[in-house]
């Protein structure tokens, strides 16, 4: 008995004093990240393309077929 009670009482301190829990610690601040947009070229920024200037043409309907086939001669 007299080993037991401080075996038991290391024991259970070993076994309290495992892991992290709560907050044992402060968590850091995340740094904030700077981003760039690559910059495009001044050529480009200043003169529209010709696919941008000009509207496109609306598309023309199809024909629709004839109600009646033509007669076979």
């Amino acid at each position: 008995m007299n080993i037991k009670l401080p075996l038991v009482l290391v024991a259970a301190c070993l076994l309290a004093a495992c892991g992290n829990k709560g907050p044992l610690v402060m968590p850091q601040k995340p740094v904030p990240v700077e981003t760039t947009t690559p910059a495009l070229p001044a050529d480009t920024q200043s003169q529209p393309t010709d696919s941008q200037s000009q509207p496109k043409p609306a598309a023309q309907p199809a024909q629709e077929p004839p109600a009646t086939p033509a007669p076979k001669h």
